[in-house]
């Protein structure tokens, strides 16, 4: 039997790093990662063209907030562009593919918070030009599903997702790193932002789980929470990691990490995507201590080799 020719974007960033070898176990598919910039439209039909893929799994984008507050345009560029030409690539390439597209919960945005969790159907309301770039890339993905005879789109909306192996200016390895480096110095005090906040945490791998289910059962046009559907803290997360190092440290807020535009609380629900079969295996806590102690063993290997 011919094997199905899977393409993946940003296969080279974190998530990338957890889903190539969960792709490659199932051992049934070609996997090929794409090779170039997703706004430069002649290496988008070079790839398309060699590779001639069945599903195309869009991970690239960029995805730091802070980022794209700074730069709302070059996040555009690569969130909303990136994601035209592949659709429109596809499109005229005129060979059925099945392409992931791979957005975020943060469309959401602000919400009546009597109505959480977040569904699906709930209208989004973004509150920066990260959430704006991915709500805008969505709204060109569920108009080629309409009419390209070629071309089935399935979105995703993954919400914070954590693991070993993640950029050390996200939350947990940031905090992670902050503690650690506190309790071999002897410093009393971390730096912080705005710990009030709720959000829906999963491990990597189970947000992965939920793209390879998407591929496989996602309905073209439909959208999907990935989400653990359970509500915590940024205050929790940082006494867990605190807990973990055994250590007495005190938290300093620092303004420079509070946002602007920062949504309360934030859940989600994900009864739809477990009709399809799909279910979270990790708990937050075993997660979080996961990279703890990862991170804790590269730091004292660090000083080692000095």
């Amino acid at each position: 039997m011919k094997k199905k020719h899977i393409l993946v974007t940003g296969a080279t960033g974190f998530v990338g790093s957890y889903l190539l070898p969960a792709l490659e176990s199932q051992g049934e598919s070609e996997i090929h990662c794409f090779q170039g910039d997703i706004r430069d439209r002649k290496a988008v039909t070079k790839n398309l063209e060699d590779i001639q893929p069945d599903t195309l799994i869009h991970l690239a984008a960029q995805a730091f907030v802070p980022i794209a507050i700074e730069d709302p345009w070059e996040t555009e560029e690569i969130n909303v562009g990136g994601t035209l030409n592949l659709l429109e690539t596809l499109h005229r390439l005129q060979r059925p593919c099945k392409m992931l597209y791979v957005s975020s919960a943060d469309v959401y945005g602000k919400q009546d918070l009597s109505l959480l969790p977040l569904q699906e159907s709930f209208l989004p309301n973004p509150v920066n030009p990260y959430a704006g770039s991915k709500l805008a890339a969505e709204a060109y993905c569920r108009q080629y599903a309409q009419y390209s005879p070629y071309v089935s789109v399935v979105i995703a909306r993954p919400f914070n997702h954590i693991g070993i192996g993640q950029r050390k200016e996200f939350v947990i390895p940031n905090f992670c790193s902050q503690i650690i480096e506190a309790k071999h110095t002897g410093k009393k005090t971390i730096a912080v932002g705005d710990l009030d906040p709720t959000r829906d945490f999963s491990h990597v791998e189970d947000i992965v789980s939920g793209y390879l289910t998407l591929v496989e059962k996602g309905q073209s046009g439909e959208i999907y929470n990935i989400c653990s559907g359970e509500e915590r803290s940024i205050r929790y997360m940082l006494e867990e990691l605190v807990r973990f190092s055994g250590a007495e440290i005190q938290f300093e807020v620092d303004s420079t990490r509070v946002r602007a535009s920062e949504t309360s609380k934030v859940y989600g629900d994900n009864s739809k995507l477990k009709n399809l079969g799909w279910k979270n295996k990790h708990s937050l806590s075993e997660t979080l201590k996961q990279i703890y102690n990862h991170l804790e063993s590269d730091f004292l290997k660090s000083k080692q080799t000095d």
